[in-house]
């Protein structure tokens, strides 16, 4: 992988801890499901990392829509990390 690519991988790991934490606050509540949901999906970005996978797996969304802005604007802990990775998201755009 690229170097960027390794960061892009990094900042997808924060934002999975950042996610998993929310699921853990979750459980047993109605909330519990979409967050898993949620989960699910950062993982598949995780593992699809790599710059064409990601772009392919993303399609025309942006993370935010990929992730669910509903659920989003539910967990605002996880912001800051999807800030993170929408910059480096940013900068292999630029690049490419």
């Amino acid at each position: 992988m690229k170097r960027e690519d390794t960061g892009v991988q990094r900042a997808l790991g924060r934002l999975l801890m950042v996610i998993q934490a929310e699921e853990m606050r979750a459980i047993d509540t109605p909330e519990w499901s979409p967050t898993h949901a949620a989960l699910g999906r950062a993982e598949l970005l995780y593992w699809s990392a790599r710059r064409a996978t990601l772009v392919a797996t993303l399609g025309s969304q942006s993370i935010r829509e990929y992730l669910g802005l509903v659920w989003l604007s539910r967990h605002p802990r996880v912001l800051p990390v999807l800030q993170e990775l929408e910059l480096f998201l940013d900068d292999i755009a630029d690049q490419a």
